[in-house]
């Protein structure tokens, strides 16, 4: 399968790229910096843009597009990035998988994540993040436009790491053995491959949560 991988150094790309790799995927990674993703990734296919200079055309080969781009400075780029992919993306063939955040994800007491994280003293200078998470989902689920999209959010703790058993679900917080919601980077890879492979959330959103 051929598979285009955008921010692919970053935490989350890094480990879809790598198990892509190693599951003997045609693997092609769009990167601001080839010489970072070399150091990084080792030899590979490196397209060297800037997620605003992909255009439709530059995607039409792939089977699946992944986007883990994430702006944690300025994240209203990741919703800017977003709706860039989705114009692009229309009337394409293409799969593509929205790597989002955990804010739009529900609490034991089913409340919203950001709604609760909304709430906390002194959130300014990181509340926009979760904000934008959550509108970057609603976009998703209200474009009618046909694109061909899965998204998948992590949980409340999203970190680097192997893979190992996981779990998953839809709209709620996963909790782990230990009472905490989270999820290794490996997880979240091995889970992505394994719906590009197989199917199962079109046109949908899920979660993936450590076991």
């Amino acid at each position: 399968m051929k598979i285009a991988i955008i921010a692919a150094t970053g935490m989350a790309g890094r480990a879809v790229y790598k198990e892509a790799i190693d599951r003997g995927h045609d693997v092609t990674a769009f990167v601001r910096n080839r010489k970072k993703a070399i150091k990084l990734l080792g030899a590979g296919k490196f397209v060297k843009k800037s997620i605003y200079q992909i255009a439709a055309i530059n995607l039409t080969e792939f089977d699946v597009v992944i986007n883990a781009f994430a702006d944690h400075e300025n994240p209203i780029n990741n919703l800017d990035a977003l709706a860039h992919l989705i114009r692009i993306g229309r009337g394409l063939k293409t799969r593509f998988v929205f790597i989002l955040g955990a804010a739009s994800l529900k609490r034991k007491d089913d409340r919203l994540l950001y709604d609760v994280m909304s709430q906390l003293p002194n959130n300014e200078s990181w509340i926009k993040e979760p904000r934008y998470g959550v509108d970057e989902l609603y976009l998703l689920q209200h474009d009618d436009e046909r694109l061909n999209w899965t998204a998948v959010s992590p949980q409340q703790e999203f970190v680097d790491g192997p893979k190992s058993s996981y779990m998953t679900g839809r709209d709620s917080l996963l909790y782990a053995a230990d009472g905490k919601s989270h999820v290794t980077s490996g997880n979240i890879a091995t889970a992505i491959l394994n719906e590009v492979e197989e199917p199962r959330f079109l046109g949908q959103r899920f979660t993936i949560g450590d076991k």
